[in-house]
């Protein structure tokens, strides 16, 4: 028997099909594809937009596919579906502008909780009207198949592309940078792996309800392989509850990401094994599938006690908000799966779903919920003078300047939060997120009187020079920008690579320039000199700065020679901690950017 591999015109027509039936997809997955490429060297505002796009790229792929699969398994007409479509883009467009995830990193959670949301709308869209659990089942195993292929052929096209331009590199010295690769991996990952899935959608739902297949593998695979380990894991979870029984202590928290763990996997199990446990020469997984749930009973009531526990010291989160729906939703899927006989197991996506979509926006949401809490918590924190709740504050305020932003503490403050908080993000464009996001719980430290106590800080300031706009390169050739979060960058000067490290240790920068030996900029002895200037209490502060300080620029400057170069790093903005010396903890604390002009003698 002869291997056929298929023809360029094949593949073309395949190509072709998919476009005719997924044409909103494709161009998202070329949009996502060039946005992708063109990520790889941008300036940080570009690169935070990109993200942000991509993010939503996404979102905007698993929706628009689940519209499309829904109107074609209940036969929607032309208009029905491109009013379908226009929908779902409008709804992320929309996304587009609203989420902020460099700012807050609630959206962050956001993002998450809508792609798992949209995923899973993805897996029951063809039948949410009509078809059979069987054609559920192979509609869905044939998705997972896929998933899998796609991710191999992609992970084999991109491993052999790679090696190849490793060997073009090697043989024939054309020094390919990593952003090469960086854009390779996007073509085959984004654009490649994103088509390939899509011709493999099934299109024919009335013919999944007859197929009556299974994977001799998949069988393999769960009876003798993940049951087994189901059942060691559910072993271990039953041993460690009699012992909280017979000490009569209250569970670790570490017990509730071990039981959803097991229920995760153990669902998926039941899932898998669905079609044939009923079937003879299947006794292992017929009584699994019976005794799973019923010894999922003693672990629920193990991970209610666990939430209980956290949420009654410190309050909801968004974490622990999703730990809270995740063990109601465990508890009433095992109330249904005990006492109902359909066991219709399209109830666990669209439930996910439903979950998932509910807790991104609106009052019921996670972040809102979770908000409100820990406003709350903060206003007793701050009505209690008791050593302990004094100092919870910092790590409260933390909280909520880093995931809902600094107006959030508005009713502890008469200053108008919103447009101070406006005037922060739009204020100096050369600072990064991580700048910005300290000035903002500097600011929040201000206006609460808030100080850090014990290990921590007790204070962060920020230094700036007087002149914060201008900055001159007279009588320098080059010019890079610096990022303290940048641990590596390569730039190209005369042909000859420009690599610039930060020093982990204690956070100072070291310069390589071709073939010469590296230096190393002592930044240490500039962060120590501006905390001891800082501490004369002469420096001036910046009006309605939140702990910002000016520094003479020749104090934010560091000058170095290197061979036939001359060296000098100019900081515009330096965060640090105002109460350490310790490198450690003053190298952690440390943020900072700035600008390397590189002169050539």
């Amino acid at each position: 028997m002869k291997l056929k591999l298929p023809s360029v015109h094949s593949l073309w027509i395949s190509f072709v099909k998919v476009v005719s039936r997924f044409p909103l997809q494709v161009l998202v997955a070329i949009a996502a594809t060039i946005s992708w490429c063109y990520l790889v060297d941008v300036s940080r505002h570009t690169e935070e937009q990109l993200t942000v796009f991509l993010s939503v790229c996404n979102l905007a792929l698993t929706l628009l596919l689940a519209v499309d699969l829904y109107a074609e398994a209940n036969k929607l007409q032309a208009v029905k579906q491109w009013t379908l479509r226009l929908g779902a883009a409008l709804i992320c467009t929309g996304l587009y502008f609203v989420l902020k995830p460099s700012f807050y990193l609630a959206d962050v959670f956001r993002i998450g909780l809508l792609a798992f949301g949209f995923h899973l709308l993805v897996a029951f869209a063809p039948f949410i009207r009509n078809g059979s659990a069987n054609g559920f089942w192979q509609y869905n195993k044939t998705l997972f198949l896929r998933i899998l292929t796609s991710a191999l052929y992609a992970g084999v096209l991109f491993a052999g592309l790679a090696i190849a331009l490793v060997a073009i590199d090697g043989l024939f010295n054309v020094n390919i940078s990593w952003r090469t690769y960086m854009r390779l991996f996007a073509i085959v990952t984004a654009g490649f792996m994103t088509i390939f899935f899509l011709s493999g959608v099934p299109d024919d739902f009335e013919e999944l309800d007859k197929d009556e297949s299974y994977p001799k593998g998949l069988k393999i695979f769960t009876q003798y392989v993940l049951i087994p380990l189901m059942t060691i894991y559910l072993a271990i979870l039953l041993v460690y509850e009699a012992k909280i029984i017979v000490n009569w202590e209250l569970p670790k928290g570490l017990v509730s990401t071990l039981i959803l763990g097991y229920a995760v996997f153990g669902i998926l199990s039941l899932l898998l094994i669905y079609p044939i446990k009923e079937k003879e020469g299947n006794g292992w997984m017929k009584l699994f599938s019976r005794f799973f749930y019923v010894m999922m009973i003693p672990l629920v009531v193990l991970l209610l006690l666990a939430v209980w526990k956290r949420v009654g010291n410190y309050g909801i989160t968004e974490s622990r908000y999703i730990l809270i729906i995740l063990a109601v939703w465990l508890t009433l899927i095992t109330v249904y799966f005990l006492i109902s006989k359909k066991q219709n197991i399209k109830i666990i996506p669209v439930s996910l779903c439903v979950l998932a979509l509910l807790a991104t926006y609106g009052p019921q949401s996670a972040f809102s919920v979770s908000k409100y809490s820990q406003v709350a918590r903060l206003k007793r924190l701050m009505a209690s003078n008791s050593k302990k709740d004094v100092g919870q504050r910092a790590d409260v305020v933390d909280y909520l300047v880093d995931r809902h932003g600094l107006s959030t503490l508005q009713p502890f403050t008469t200053v108008n939060l919103e447009a101070l908080e406006t005037r922060i993000e739009a204020g100096d464009t050369t600072q990064s997120r991580y700048s910005i996001k300290s000035k903002k719980t500097d600011t929040a430290y201000a206006l609460l009187n808030i100080k850090r106590i014990g290990h921590r800080y007790m204070e962060n300031v920020r230094f700036v020079p007087l002149d914060e706009t201008m900055l001159s390169v007279k009588g320098y050739d080059y010019v890079i920008p610096i990022e303290s979060y940048t641990e590596q960058s390569t730039s190209m000067i005369n042909n000859q690579p420009v690599v610039v490290e930060r020093v982990r240790a204690v956070g100072n920068l070291k310069v390589k320039i071709g073939a010469d030996p590296s230096v190393e900029l002592d930044l240490r002895k500039l962060v120590l000199d501006a905390i001891k200037a800082f501490k004369t209490g002469k420096l001036k502060e910046r009006p309605n700065g939140g702990n910002t300080y000016y520094l003479p620029q020749d104090s934010l400057v560091i000058t170095q020679n290197l061979n036939n170069y001359e060296l000098k790093f100019v900081i515009m903005s330096l965060n640090t901690s105002s109460d350490t010396e310790d490198s450690e903890e003053l190298n952690r604390q440390l943020s900072y950017n700035g600008y390397l002009l590189i002169k050539v003698k």
